[in-house]
């Protein structure tokens, strides 16, 4: 699709796909302000063709999408914004704007991480999580330490909660190297194309 001239201002068409399940969510117009805000705060943003104006998406109703990468088509005048968090996208409240649109099972690692990111500029007063992506660093150091321990203690336990220490004690320490990880900008694409180059 090409971009539109309106106003004397270029509209890129903008698709907003889901990174992991791969479903098309919403189809927006952006300019390069919205482009270049969208790279710089890792949040989408358009250019309204009714208002005649830049906005961010969620700004008012709080689904915010957060872009993990933006690829362009061949000839860099379209774009795809690849967003992970599961906020509905639609202004209905939906999921996605379109209704047929097919969706892979969601990783339950991306749905944390997605979790998690929505974090990133949330009060340090309310949120355990903000706290530990603005906190001190060591201090998230220190519980990941203490979280993989603990996987050590459960594994090592022979009892019949065995099973169940492991997965809560686990899902622990994930949590906090999530957190790490999205605090550091390593992404889950990074980590698979990392195993994938280990694999061959």
């Amino acid at each position: 699709m090409a971009p539109l001239i309106e106003n004397d201002k270029t509209l890129y068409p903008v698709v907003v796909q889901h990174a992991e399940t791969l479903q098309i969510l919403m189809m927006a117009f952006a300019d390069e302000e919205a482009l270049t805000l969208t790279r710089s705060t890792g949040r989408a943003h358009f250019y309204s063709r009714s208002r005649h104006a830049l906005w961010e998406k969620g700004l008012t109703s709080g689904n915010v999408l957060a872009v993990q990468d933006i690829i362009p088509d061949c000839d860099n005048d379209s774009f795809i914004y690849l967003v992970t968090n599961y906020n509905p996208a639609c202004h209905r409240g939906t999921t996605s704007c379109f209704d047929q649109s097919p969706a892979a099972a969601p990783n339950p690692l991306a749905r944390l991480q997605s979790y998690i990111g929505e974090r990133l500029h949330a009060s340090a007063d309310t949120s355990y999580t903000a706290q530990l992506l603005q906190g001190p660093l060591e201090r998230l150091l220190k519980k990941i330490g203490e979280e993989a321990i603990e996987v050590i203690v459960a594994a090592a336990t022979n009892t019949q909660t065995q099973g169940a220490d492991m997965v809560w004690e686990s899902a622990d320490l994930l949590y906090h190297l999530s957190v790490l990880l999205t605090r550091t900008g390593v992404t889950l694409q990074s980590l698979d194309q990392e195993l994938i180059r280990r694999h061959e």
